[in-house]
């Protein structure tokens, strides 16, 4: 899951992402503190964030990787004799869909 916020520059206004990696706001109130500053990796502009403006979205690159990774056990099973077509898109699905839980689960979550 990345962590997103937007630039508050109205010139600028564009997307910029966090290096911290938390499944929940508490845990991540408890690394980074309930407000943030950080810079604009677009305009330079510093901002000063309150945690519940940060939103969480799919990491695409953990899905391809496990996209590449149920391709070679397909081929792998294939070989063998055994028809993996389940394999090819099963692994895939039951990742992205628990990254989406997760992403819902952090974007419902506010903290006081």
């Amino acid at each position: 899951m990345k962590l997103g916020y937007y630039c508050a520059s109205h010139s600028c206004g564009k997307l910029n992402y966090l290096k911290v990696a938390s499944n929940n706001r508490y845990d991540l109130k408890d690394e980074i503190g309930i407000e943030f500053n950080e810079r604009c990796k677009h305009c330079g502009k510093h901002t000063k964030k309150h945690i519940n403006r940060l939103h969480g979205e799919v990491n695409n690159t953990i899905i391809i990787f496990f996209v590449i990774i149920a391709m070679i056990a397909t081929v792998i099973l294939w070989n063998i004799g055994l028809i993996a077509g389940a394999v090819t898109f099963g692994i895939p699905l039951f990742v992205w869909q628990y990254e989406l839980k997760k992403v819902s689960d952090f974007n419902k979550l506010m903290v006081d």
